[in-house]
């Protein structure tokens, strides 16, 4: 299992990034024994911000993107057991699901038919559609419009990059930027 710091914004020594790993490799080794170490890659982002510690965890795994966000006055150790706990609970609901639906493929015998009768009902329904004309805007001016209508997101055409984007308000009151590679 890789694990890559982010420490930039707190003060964390070599001995807490060790500790750090040392409950990693403690906690995830037996859930996730099944997979390679080539293929997972943690990503842990510690950042020390007024009077508490703050520790986002990203794992993609098996095709999802997990992530934790938690938050300690104590320390980013305490934080860090929180993200763990969060992400410990999400890769046991994706290992779940994945053998829920593993099971419920029915083994191939002669040829395959379609019709619509043998479709699976769609576990998610949209409710309601949105469209509007897309022209390109900067990343202020689509923050701007998303903070006008009172959503907590807003997708844009990116006049800098000409690619389709999205903004969003973080839980911390800061804004994050979604962009296609």
């Amino acid at each position: 299992m890789n694990i890559k710091f982010n420490t930039k914004e707190s003060k964390i020594t070599e001995h807490g990034i060790e500790t750090m790993e040392n409950k990693f490799n403690l906690r995830f080794n037996r859930i996730l024994s099944n997979v390679s170490d080539e293929e997972l890659t943690f990503h842990v982002k510690v950042v020390d911000k007024k009077l508490q510690y703050k520790v986002e965890l990203t794992l993609n795994y098996m095709g999802y993107t997990l992530r934790a966000e938690t938050y300690d006055k104590l320390s980013s150790i305490a934080a860090l057991d929180k993200a763990m706990d969060i992400m410990e609970r999400q890769i046991v609901k994706v290992k779940t699901k994945l053998s829920r639906v593993k099971n419920q493929v029915p083994e191939f015998k002669g040829e395959a038919t379609a019709t619509d009768e043998d479709a699976e009902p769609a576990n998610y329904e949209v409710v309601r559609v949105k469209s509007y004309e897309m022209k390109p805007i900067s990343v202020q001016e689509a923050i701007m419009n998303m903070n006008l209508l009172g959503h907590t997101f807003y997708t844009f055409l990116n006049r800098e990059t000409d690619k389709i984007s999205t903004v969003y308000k973080r839980k911390d009151g800061d804004y994050g930027l979604i962009e296609p590679q």
